[in-house]
C-alpha cells in the first residue's frame, strides 16, 4: 500500500513554561497533559505501531491555540491582559523561525491563534496589530485563522447574546476582510444542543451584507461539534439538522477529529467497532460537506487522554478514519482531499 500523505489539521503544542496551571487554567496538577508537548514528541505519534509505520507520511501540521490563561479585559491594557495568548504566538514564532530545529520549522505549516472575539472590534483590531508584531515577518504569513472557544459558555442566554451581537458579527466580518478563517469550537455533548442550533444563524449573520465572496469569512468546525454518541434521536436530529444547515454554505469546513474525547470508556474497549458506531455521524458529514470540505485532524495530544492505547491514539484514530472511508467507498482522490487537500485549501497552505 502506498504511503498516504497527510496534513494533520488539528494539533496542540506547549513548551515547559506553560505546561502547568499557571499557563493553562485547565492543566490541573497531575493531569496527563500537564507536561511539555513539542513536535519532537509528536513525530513518534504516527509511528506507534510497527504495522502502521509506512502507511502514512505526515507532511505538515496545523497548530491550534491551546486556551492559554489570560486576565480579564478590565484588569489592564490589552498587551498586559492578553499576554498569555501573545506569548503563545511568540512560542509558535520560535518554532517557525527554527529555534527548535529545521524539521519543526518545516513541519508547522499553519497556525490558528486565539483572538478576543468577545471584545469590541477596535480591541480586536488592536490585538491583530500586537499579534503581527509578536509573530514577526517570518511566522506571520503562516497565521491563517483565529479561534475563540465558544463551548465554554455554559448559559444559553449568554452564548446567544454574544454570538448574535453586533460586535461579534463585526469581528467575524473583520477576519473575513483580512483573509483569516475562524475555527468554531462548540460542544453538543457537554454544552448542550442549543450551542449547535445557534451556529448556522451566526454564520449567516457574518456573511450578510458582504458582497465580495473572497471577503466572506471561512469557518472551520472543530471535532464534529463534539456530538453525543449516545444521543437520543432528538439530539441526533438536532446535530444532523445543524450539519445540513452548515454544509449548505460553501464557506464552512468540517474537521474529522476529536471523537475520542466524546466516546465512552465502554465504546473504547472495542476500537474495531468504532467505525460502525460512528456510521451515522460520518455518513451525515459526507453527505452534507463532501470530501472537499472535510479534513483529517488528530487532536494530538488530547487524543491520548481517552483514546485507545494512550500514546498509540494517533494511529488508532488514523486507522478508524481509514476504515470509515473504506466503508463509505470514498475514492482515492477524495480520500486524498480528506487526508491533506481540504486542510491545504481551507487554511490556504501553499
Amino acid at each position: 500500500m502506498p504511503q498516504q500523505r497527510v496534513i494533520d489539521s488539528h494539533i496542540h503544542l506547549w513548551p515547559p513554561e506553560t505546561s502547568n496551571e499557571n499557563g493553562h487554567s485547565w492543566m490541573t496538577p497531575g493531569m496527563p497533559l500537564a507536561k511539555p508537548h513539542l513536535l519532537e514528541r509528536y513525530y513518534s505519534a504516527p509511528q506507534q505501531k510497527e504495522s502502521s509505520e509506512s502507511d502514512v507520511k505526515v507532511e505538515g501540521v496545523v497548530y491550534v491555540e491551546t486556551d492559554v490563561r489570560h486576565d480579564t479585559p478590565a484588569s489592564a491594557d490589552l498587551a498586559t491582559w492578553a499576554k498569555g495568548p501573545l506569548d503563545e504566538i511568540l512560542f509558535v514564532r520560535k518554532v517557525i523561525e527554527g529555534h527548535y530545529g529545521e524539521r519543526d520549522e518545516n513541519m508547522l505549516l499553519a497556525f490558528v491563534a486565539w483572538a478576543p472575539m468577545d471584545q469590541p472590534t477596535e480591541v480586536l483590531e488592536q490585538y491583530l496589530k500586537l499579534a503581527k508584531d509578536m509573530a514577526g515577518p517570518i511566522a506571520w504569513p503562516r497565521l491563517k485563522g483565529f479561534r475563540f472557544l465558544l463551548q465554554a459558555i455554559e448559559k444559553q442566554s449568554a452564548f446567544e447574546k454574544l454570538v448574535f451581537s453586533d460586535h461579534f458579527i463585526d469581528n467575524l466580518k473583520l477576519l473575513g476582510r483580512r483573509g483569516y478563517s475562524f475555527d468554531i469550537g462548540v460542544d453538543q455533548r457537554s454544552g448542550g444542543s442549543w450551542q449547535l442550533e445557534a451556529i448556522p444563524k451566526m454564520v449567516q449573520l457574518a456573511h450578510d451584507g458582504v458582497e465580495a465572496e473572497s471577503e466572506k469569512v471561512v469557518f472551520i468546525v472543530n471535532h464534529l461539534c463534539k456530538p453525543n454518541f449516545e444521543s437520543t434521536s432528538q439530539d441526533a436530529g438536532v446535530w444532523s439538522d445543524t450539519m445540513h444547515a452548515l454544509g449548505s454554505n460553501r464557506k464552512v469546513y468540517m474537521k474529522l477529529s476529536g471523537a475520542f474525547s466524546e466516546l465512552t470508556h465502554q465504546m473504547m474497549e472495542t476500537p474495531s467497532a468504532i467505525p460502525s458506531l460512528m456510521r451515522f455521524w460520518i455518513s451525515t458529514i459526507m453527505k452534507e460537506f463532501g470530501p472537499a470540505r472535510i479534513m483529517f485532524g488528530s487532536d494530538w495530544p488530547v487524543c491520548n487522554v481517552q483514546g485507545p492505547g494512550g500514546e498509540s491514539a494517533w494511529v488508532a484514530w488514523k486507522d478508524i478514519v481509514r476504515s470509515m472511508l473504506d466503508d463509505h467507498g470514498v475514492s482515492t482522490s477524495d480520500c486524498d482531499k480528506i487526508w491533506r487537500g481540504t486542510a491545504a485549501e481551507a487554511y490556504r497552505i501553499s
